[in-house]
C-alpha cells in the first residue's frame, strides 16, 4: 500500500523549522536548513491568506468570552 499524497484541503499534520521558522505540511526536513523540523500541530493552508495554519494557532487567535463553568450536582 502506497501513502497518497497530501491534499490542500486535507487536515494534515504541520511541520516548523526551528531556525528559519518555516512551516511545512507534512515535510519533516526543512530543505534550506537541513535541520529536522518540529512539530506544530494539526492543520492546513487558510482559504483566505494561503499561510499554513494550525488549529491551536486559528484556537488562540478567536476572543471567546470567557464563562464560569458550574460542576454538575
Amino acid at each position: 500500500m502506497t501513502a497518497r499524497p497530501a491534499t490542500r484541503d486535507a487536515l494534515a499534520i504541520i511541520y516548523q523549522c526551528p531556525e528559519c521558522e518555516e512551516r511545512y505540511l507534512g515535510e519533516r526536513r526543512c530543505p534550506d536548513c537541513q535541520l529536522f523540523t518540529r512539530r506544530a500541530g494539526h492543520g492546513g493552508y487558510c482559504p483566505h491568506c494561503d499561510e499554513l495554519v494550525t488549529i491551536t494557532d486559528l484556537a488562540e487567535s478567536t476572543d471567546l468570552p470567557e464563562t464560569e463553568v458550574t460542576p454538575l450536582s
